[in-house]
């Protein structure tokens, strides 16, 4: 399931900030490195945007214990939130 939640989360990215990542885009970097060039600004668009995409809440643990600016440490985020739903 991570794999295509994944997936899932990068499509929500790009089109909540009307992008499309390459495909040589290095996901260990934080979204915020120069080399993937996301604004702090955006962060907050993706954190709304999968919240109401996948009907979660995060809360001020997900956001502060997490590095929400990495890529794994969102799908996890999520991951975790999904499974408590259902």
């Amino acid at each position: 399931m991570e794999n295509s939640l994944r997936e899932k989360i990068i499509n929500i990215i790009e089109t909540e900030l009307n992008i499309k990542f390459t495909d040589e885009v290095d996901y260990q970097y934080s979204l915020l490195d120069p080399r993937i060039g996301l604004k702090p600004r955006d962060l907050l668009v993706i954190f709304f945007g999968l919240q109401s995409a996948f009907h979660i809440t995060f809360n001020d643990k997900d956001i502060l214990e997490r590095r929400f600016d990495f890529l794994d440490n969102i799908v996890a985020a999520v991951q975790e939130k999904v499974e408590n739903v259902v």
